[in-house]
């Protein structure tokens, strides 16, 4: 056996996410096969690169490398391979990878030192996908990137056993998914330990006035209380408090909300526009006008992206380019009343009111083929490796395989779903004709019902809680996704349609009630 690398080494830890999920979907036949096959890419990739593995178990590997440049390199291709191969049933292996780079001592065949368990922290703080760097490493490699690779700095993070914090940093790979949600870390625990300690301190009435006196410390806008959104606006709610704390007039009857690009945009559907909004100063900095109904609205991959469910199109927004709008014409049939939208898996998708999901390449424009996804879909989300899509005419949500474009489940939902979410593990779901939220377990696919006001349509993740729109009874439901428990309503004054949450606030398009 071949010595182990000795004075400065970088290591690398490997695992599959979500290994339990796919034994389930697969069976054990089916998962040995996918385990060899990633095991063979893995050994394959770490020897190109003049990798020591050190040691394996089950679908994990410890590698080490005498320089941090070659574990890099390594951690890129090993990603590269693993999304381009093919992989049984519609799934996915999506492997996280952590790197640290130290002077460890080296005992029996084995490393010995804090930095073999930092390098593991790190790997495990990550997601499928994503490649992690320490401090050290990161700035090792920063000037010498393999092509197509930048780094994202994360910032410091807790982990677990160690007494000081590390600076994380990510890679970026051109061509691979860059966005992964909160990094499993100790901070992300503390935040979780401590909305469960104030969620039990409010439902038993203890601390009021406690609550009351931080709330207040933490600020809010003048006048107190929560505010009355008046219809045509976007109301903004402070997730501290609960409470609408001011509005942005909009145009006529707004509905669909996005967030991204350090702008908050809302397509409004009688005038045809869409206002964008300063999510810092809270005011709207201009109104595009556009040339069809938006009927959804979504930021990703440079650009924005308008669903014209009316006309069976998509129009492309550039940021930071004073010209109209590129339309891709004929997608889908005209006149299907409804069309969504979602950027994600290095794709735009499109879901058609006519029954039909078109992927389009965000780099040419280009469309694929369209595939049949269900009856009269209504909205759309990606995220947890699958494309959702609620089917509103038949009460259900379809799980889409990014790489194939194909239906690969199939899971009943409440009566007329209207608004899809992705977060804390799970799928969200309303249901306007139940009053309900289904939640779905992205790794059992387990179902649970949540009962919350009246006619819900949007829903979003974030700030640590489900936000759903109720557009029957003015109010927004927020959901602790850790109990799924309703742990507060908050009075909007007028119809609540679109949700979504960025720079600390939750953000709802307000239109007028129905008469």
């Amino acid at each position: 056996m071949a010595e182990l690398p000795t004075g400065t080494v970088t290591f690398l830890f490997t695992d599959i996410e979500a290994s339990t999920r796919l034994l389930s979907v697969l069976g054990s036949g089916g998962y040995a096969e996918v385990l060899s096959k990633h095991q063979r890419i893995m050994r394959e990739v770490f020897a190109a690169h003049h990798g020591r593995e050190v040691d394996t178990q089950g679908d994990s590997f410890f590698v080490a490398f005498r320089r941090a440049k070659d574990a890099v390199a390594a951690a890129v291709d090993a990603q590269r391979v693993l999304a381009a191969e093919s992989w049984p049933e519609g799934t996915q292996v999506l492997v996280r990878m952590g790197l640290h780079t130290g002077e460890p001592e080296v005992g029996e065949e084995r490393y010995v030192g804090l930095g073999v368990h930092k390098a593991a922290r790190i790997g495990a703080a990550g997601h499928g996908g994503q490649v992690l760097l320490s401090r050290t490493t990161s700035e090792l490699v920063e000037d010498d990137l393999p092509p197509g690779v930048s780094i994202r700095v994360l910032g410091e993070r807790r982990l677990k056993d160690l007494e000081r914090t590390e600076r994380l940093s990510q890679l970026m790979i051109e061509g691979l998914e860059t966005e992964f949600g909160p990094l499993n870390t100790l901070d992300l625990e503390l935040t979780r330990k401590r909305r469960r300690i104030y969620a039990g301190a409010a439902l038993i009435g203890v601390l009021a006035a406690a609550v009351a006196i931080s709330v207040f410390a933490l600020g809010r806008d003048a006048g107190g209380g929560s505010a009355a959104a008046p219809p045509n606006s976007v109301a903004v709610i402070d997730p501290r408090s609960n409470e609408v704390v001011t509005t942005v007039p909009v145009g006529v009857r707004p509905s669909a909300i996005a967030v991204g690009e350090s702008a908050v945009l809302v397509a409004n559907l009688d005038d045809r526009s869409i206002s964008r909004i300063d999510p810092v100063t809270r005011t709207v900095l201009e109104n595009i006008t556009l040339q069809a109904t938006p009927t959804g609205l979504a930021i990703g991959a440079g650009a924005v992206w308008i669903a014209n469910g009316l006309l069976g199109s998509v129009s492309r927004l550039d940021f930071g380019v004073n010209a109209a709008p590129a339309t891709i014409e004929d997608l889908a049939p005209p006149q299907s009343n409804a069309g969504s939208i979602a950027v994600g898996e290095s794709s735009v998708w499109f879901a058609s009111g006519s029954g039909t999901l078109v992927r389009i390449d965000p780099s040419t424009n280009a469309p694929s083929p369209t595939e049949a996804i269900g009856l009269s879909p209504s909205a759309i989300a990606v995220g947890e490796g699958f494309v959702w899509i609620a089917n509103a005419g038949s009460n259900t949500i379809v799980r889409v395989n990014p790489r194939t474009n194909r239906v690969v489940r199939t899971f009943s939902v409440g009566r007329s779903p209207r608004g899809v979410a992705v977060g804390d593990g799970a799928v969200w779901v309303t249901g306007e004709a139940d009053d309900t939220v289904t939640r779905i377990d992205a790794a059992s696919g387990s179902a649970t019902t949540i009962t919350v006001g009246s006619e819900p349509t949007g829903i979003a993740y974030g700030a640590a809680a489900v936000w759903v729109a109720n557009s029957g009874d003015a109010t927004i439901s927020r959901i602790d996704p850790q109990t799924n428990d309703v742990v507060a309503t908050i009075e909007v004054g007028n119809r609540p349609i679109g949700v979504a949450v960025a720079n600390g606030v939750v953000w709802v398009s307000v239109q007028a009630p129905v008469t």
